[in-house]
């Protein structure tokens, strides 16, 4: 069963958070280049799962700046 997972990437103080909806804990991160980085990384090993995921980006003022959705059928491109 296909699932859909949604990653955030945003600020906090001293850094930017990586959150996956329904995972407990943000990974953290001092560049927004790294954070993104991951949450592109993460989104890819997700869609070679067969699960989709959607990437949002938030700037400091924390208003979407970027989105990306990963579907599985883009795992045989990444």
């Amino acid at each position: 069963m296909r699932r859909e997972h949604r990653i955030s990437v945003g600020p906090v103080d001293g850094g930017w958070t990586v959150r996956c909806e329904g995972e407990t804990q943000p990974l953290l991160f001092l560049s927004g280049r790294c954070a993104e980085e991951h949450a592109r990384n993460l989104a890819k090993a997700l869609s070679r799962t067969g699960d989709e995921a959607l990437v949002c980006i938030h700037d400091r003022s924390e208003a979407l700046v970027g989105a990306a959705r990963y579907t599985a059928r883009d795992s045989a491109r990444a």
